[in-house]
């Protein structure tokens, strides 16, 4: 039988030798160290049944070798010996881990055997306790591993099903969930299982038709008229809605049921996303393929138009002011210059002529509409200024962001003009920090200018927007709108690479926003100085003109020798550079057409510079996308004109040509 091996740590050898004496007699063998450090040593060396320490001694506190003890070996019994009274030493002993204290120095020997006794036998305890509680727990595992290892196949097919998978009990309750059913329902799978019913994750909208499916799915009679597989939506934790695609089925032989859910949300999403961009791309061709047939539209309406001002000019300027052939040449005038405005509308909305750019602040513009906003509007309706005036520059035409400015404004007054109501005006400065293609279509990041004109009148349906910037559409009654308002607006904004939204439904009022790019510089406009003609300029200078329209060329050689000037007319660009050719001395300004056959009026402009390099030549269109100021100042072109224009103002740019 093995002898119980007893350490005593004590740097008293008289204490050491006392115990030693005793503990032999009863049959322990004793091992001595005289200071802490000795005693570690020898416990890692000899692994003692049961330590006797005491807490003072030099060089190692007892307290410090009672923890380095404890965490060697948490088993091994320490009784702390205090020699001091101090009950906080005794305390921290025992917290530490000290099995029981004895106090020095000891009067009864008998103490300490019952300690030591006492303290082994818990040991004993623990160590069966211990021995006995592994071999239950061999025993737990034995009788689990068989039902495991079913469990665990079944578990990966449940799991490795690929979609989200739950087994729902014949009340609905929901039974069991895979992972990837608790990461949709954004919960834990105990949270769900026995805990919630199918219910709790079905859109109120589709619970009565899931509910019906549910119980057929139980009825024999149904037969397979039950569908297995349908659309459904999903409540997520977040009380998000997913779009889910269901496949059911009952487990044979139960009135259990197992649900697969493939989510697809994102396939919703980009068909939303795909039939929201063919709409907008739909409305682009159409846009498009209207503006050019507007842009065609326009050419030939200048060209007829510009016959009729400069004949009517010329009839004006030969009649006596009182009386009636002026009076009605002024009539023909005055209608003329209305064709002449819807024209340019038309161009405008065509978008075909690039404008010289500019800075333009926006916020005065925008404070002008509303102050003629309320001296013109009833009222009946409430005008809400909420322009910011630190705002910065947009590139554009001021009269055209007026222009979109007063027809907004104006759509949003008849759709008040019965029952009153609210218009606000805003504009404030946003920076767009992502891609939205829904939202803001081709619009990028960075900063921009958001003008935003909302009323409270009766809205829009979906149908009335759809059409909302078609060219002559309207809703107004006949001789309250011509339909182009919005389509020019429309047409601005495009021009100056801005987007414009609507949001609006019946009885809840309409917001037209516009989003333009922000500019940082003010660029400078050149100022244009006038110098008075005279009648000696005027006969000094020969023109040479060029139109493909006989009416067109005609009035012009009329209209201008009616004011002195010597001019030679042409109908063909060729015969034209086929004169010039051998009397480009004779000719100081040549006026030309741009659209013509053979050769367009730009190819025309090119050779004759060639031939004579400061020939001043205007050229005059009624619609091109193939020439603009820009493109004609580059290739030496003095002025490049719209159609139609009155023989006087010609005269005018001719004369500042030749100054």
């Amino acid at each position: 039988m093995n002898r119980t091996t007893l350490l005593t740590i004590d740097d008293e050898p008289y204490i050491r030798k006392s115990i030693r004496l005793f503990f032999e007699d009863y049959g322990f063998s004793i091992l001595e160290a005289d200071n802490g450090r000795t005693g570690i040593d020898l416990f890692k060396e000899k692994q003692p049944d049961i330590v006797l320490l005491d807490l003072r001694m030099p060089q190692m506190d007892g307290l410090e070798v009672l923890e380095i003890l404890k965490e060697s070996s948490p088993l091994t019994p320490v009784i702390v010996a205090s020699g001091t009274g101090n009950v906080a030493a005794v305390v921290d002993a025992l917290h530490l881990g000290a099995w029981d204290y004895i106090l020095k120095p000891v009067q009864d020997m008998n103490v300490l055997l019952h300690s030591v006794k006492k303290c082994l036998n818990t040991r004993r305890l623990q160590e069966e306790n211990m021995a006995y509680q592994e071999h239950l727990e061999a025993v737990v595992k034995e009788r689990t591993r068989e039902l495991e290892e079913s469990q665990e196949k079944y578990r990966a097919m449940f799991e490795c099903t690929g979609t989200a998978t739950a087994i729902l009990e014949k009340d609905t309750t929901i039974s069991m969930v895979n992972d990837e059913f608790a990461r949709l329902a954004g919960r834990s799978a105990e949270g769900i299982q026995w805990k919630t019913k199918w219910s709790d994750f079905v859109f109120p909208d589709d619970l009565e038709m899931m509910q019906r499916c549910h119980e057929a799915r139980r009825d024999p009679a149904a037969g397979s008229d039950v569908p297995k597989q349908y659309t459904f939506r999903f409540l997520s934790g977040d009380k998000k809605t997913r779009h889910i695609y269901l496949t059911v089925g009952m487990i044979p032989g139960t009135d259990r049921s197992v649900a697969s859910l493939l989510d697809v949300t994102e396939q919703k999403m980009a068909e939303t996303r795909w039939k929201e961009l063919e709409k907008q791309l739909r409305k682009a061709q159409r846009m498009e393929a209207v503006g050019t047939l507007a842009g065609g539209i326009a050419h030939d309406l200048n060209n007829i138009l510009s016959p009729v001002l400069g004949y009517a000019d010329m009839i004006m300027r030969e009649s006596d002011p009182d009386g009636t052939v002026y009076s009605r040449s002024g009539k023909i005038q005055k209608a003329a210059y209305r064709a002449a405005d819807l024209v340019r509308q038309i161009l405008s909305f065509s978008r075909t002529r690039e404008e010289k750019a500019r800075a333009v602040a926006v916020h005065p513009i925008a404070r002008e509409v509303v102050k003629l906003l309320h001296g013109s509007i009833p009222s009946t309706i409430e005008i809400v200024d909420s322009i910011q005036r630190n705002c910065g520059y947009v590139k554009a035409d001021p009269t055209q962001i007026h222009q979109v400015l007063m027809n907004l404004c104006t759509n949003a007054y008849h759709a008040m003009e019965t029952n009153g109501g609210r218009l606000v005006v805003s504009l404030e400065e946003k920076q767009i920090i992502r891609d939205n293609p829904l939202e803001y279509p081709g619009v990028k990041r960075g900063k921009y200018l958001l003008l935003a004109v909302s009323d409270t009148g009766c809205g829009m349906d979906e149908a009335v927007q759809e059409r909302l910037f078609d060219p002559y559409f309207t809703t107004k009654e006949e001789g309250k709108g011509t339909g182009l308002g919005l389509a020019t607006v429309y047409s601005i904004v495009k021009s100056c690479s801005g987007e414009i939204g609507v949001k609006s439904a019946p009885g809840e009022g309409t917001v037209i926003t516009i989003l333009l790019p922000a500019v940082e510089e003010h660029v400078r406009v050149e100022q244009t100085v006038h110098h008075p003609k005279t009648l000696e300029k005027i006969q000094e200078t020969r023109l040479l003109v060029v139109d493909d329209d006989r009416e067109i060329a005609d009035m012009y050689k009329e209209g201008f020798e009616l004011l002195g000037y010597r001019v030679v007319a042409f109908y063909s660009g060729v015969d034209a550079l086929n004169y010039f050719s051998s009397h480009a001395d004779d000719v100081d300004v040549v006026v030309t057409d741009q659209t013509m056959p053979g050769k367009t009026g730009f190819e025309m402009a090119g050779e004759m510079l060639a031939v004579k390099n400061d020939i001043a030549i205007i050229l005059c269109s009624g619609h091109s996308e193939a020439v603009n100021d820009s493109k004609a100042e580059k290739a030496g072109i003095k002025r490049f004109v719209l159609k139609p224009i009155s023989v006087e103002k010609l005269s005018s740019i001719i004369q500042k040509v030749i100054d």
